[in-house]
């Protein structure tokens, strides 16, 4: 295992952290530094990936699995706090099942890994600061939060539009 892996794998294991603090009696700063940090290692372990040629295919599949554990596990846990709509968040939720079943789909068919498209990285860094600061408790946040909702279905959208032979 390289160190690009570890820290996608890293990222998974400390999602509960962040989860646990959401409902501790902790300043607000807490559970989003902890997000924030985990959300670092999504950049990081693509720049180490790139930067050593530690690239494979597993991290392709693993990282934005990892990212939707990340974010979904932190989205849903502010829908059972009110914090967002619920609706929302069962929208991303259908989204990012849909996507993953499109990217299987694509490995069993033609045996292709369907990597992140730079829409979608777009869309998880809009995420990603809504998160944080929505867990922050920051103005703006939720109008953060819905311009990552736009760009999730649009780039949802594009995902199946640009992949629809792996459906055939």
């Amino acid at each position: 295992m390289n160190y690009a892996l570890t820290l996608t794998l890293l990222r998974v294991l400390f999602v509960p952290v962040v989860i646990l603090l959401m409902y501790a009696r902790v300043p607000a700063w807490a559970p989003a530094s902890v997000f924030a940090l985990l959300a670092l290692t999504d950049w990081l372990d693509g720049f180490i990936a790139r930067k050593y040629n530690q690239g494979t295919e597993l991290g392709k599949f693993l990282d934005p699995l990892a990212d939707k554990i990340l974010v979904l596990s932190v989205l849903v846990t502010l829908a059972v706090q009110l914090r967002v709509e619920v609706f929302s968040v069962l929208a991303l939720i259908v989204r990012e099942f849909a996507v993953m079943g499109l990217r299987c789909a694509a490995l069993e068919k033609g045996g292709a890994v369907v990597a992140a498209s730079k829409l979608a990285k777009w869309k998880t860094a809009a995420q990603l600061i809504a998160l944080f600061l929505l867990l922050a408790d920051w103005p703006l946040a939720q109008e953060i939060y819905y311009v990552s909702f736009v760009l999730a279905v649009v780039s949802g959208y594009a995902y199946f539009r640009n992949n629809r032979s792996y459906l055939r």
